[in-house]
């Protein structure tokens, strides 16, 4: 249901905290917007968070978007994120990242690893919401796109490579292949296949993903946020990563 006719970024003002609690309420009970995931397992431990925060705003301003911790477990909402952001006056740049690593939630020590499956094998979930532009009259979402990075010891990274096809229009889904922060929670997140990654970069068919980081896109792939005049340049909001298809890894380090 589309009830608002402003972009989700400018109500990222404390002033205007009531009038975001109203359009978080309209996103599912409570204010949060869980869709139905798949079983699996949850990011469940931070290794690294380094947000960018534009605009000379701090985590007292808005306390809400920079707590590390709000990426683990399932996804929990509108206000259970957290903001990667990047610097709007850095061209071709990506902005903050987040590293995690993924098992039970409930416990640290148990950890997994992304194995490829039956299709996909990964899903980001950022809070993107439906969108109509109210000039052109054109669907899509509210949009805040990352990289998406997995790692078998943390040290080496291999990236599913974005790709954007520059004739559609920037709140349009089918622009972005290979980034997170696209589709809405409620339609299941952005959904990754491990096998596509195995056969780009020439990995062995029993490579197993058990680090996931995510960079916002920055000022290197333009999507809707860009286009917004922010408090603090937030960027990508990222709200819970799920393992589709794993195993337990008890012997990790990390």
């Amino acid at each position: 249901m589309m009830l608002m006719t402003f972009p989700w970024k400018t109500l990222f003002n404390p002033g205007l905290l009531a009038l975001a609690m109203l359009f978080a309420g309209c996103q599912g009970e409570g204010g949060t917007d869980t869709g139905n995931p798949q079983p699996g397992v949850y990011a469940n431990r931070v290794l690294d968070a380094s947000p960018l925060i534009g605009g000379g705003v701090t985590e007292l301003d808005w306390p809400y978007f920079f707590q590390p911790e709000a990426v683990l477990g399932a996804p929990g909402g509108t206000f259970d994120v957290l903001s990667l952001g990047y610097d709007r006056a850095v061209a071709d740049a990506l902005g903050g990242m987040v590293t995690v690593g993924l098992g039970d939630p409930g416990d640290p020590l148990l950890r997994s690893c992304i194995v490829d499956g039956e299709g996909d094998d990964l899903a980001v979930y950022e809070n993107a919401f439906p969108w109509v532009d109210p000039v052109t009259a054109i669907s899509g979402t509210a949009n805040e796109v990352a990289m998406v990075e997995v790692s078998r010891d943390n040290i080496d990274w291999f990236t599913f490579t974005p790709l954007i096809d520059a004739g559609k229009d920037l709140i349009e889904p089918a622009r972005y292949t290979h980034l997170a922060g696209v589709t809405p929670t409620a339609e299941g997140g952005d959904r990754f296949d491990l096998g596509a990654l195995i056969a780009e970069h020439g990995l062995p068919g029993d490579f197993q993903a058990c680090y996931v980081r995510l960079s916002d896109g920055g000022t290197r792939w333009e999507d809707y946020g860009n286009t917004q005049s922010d408090l603090y340049d937030s960027g990508a909001d990222i709200d819970a990563v799920q393992a589709l298809h794993s195993v337990p890894a008890p012997g990790l380090a990390q």
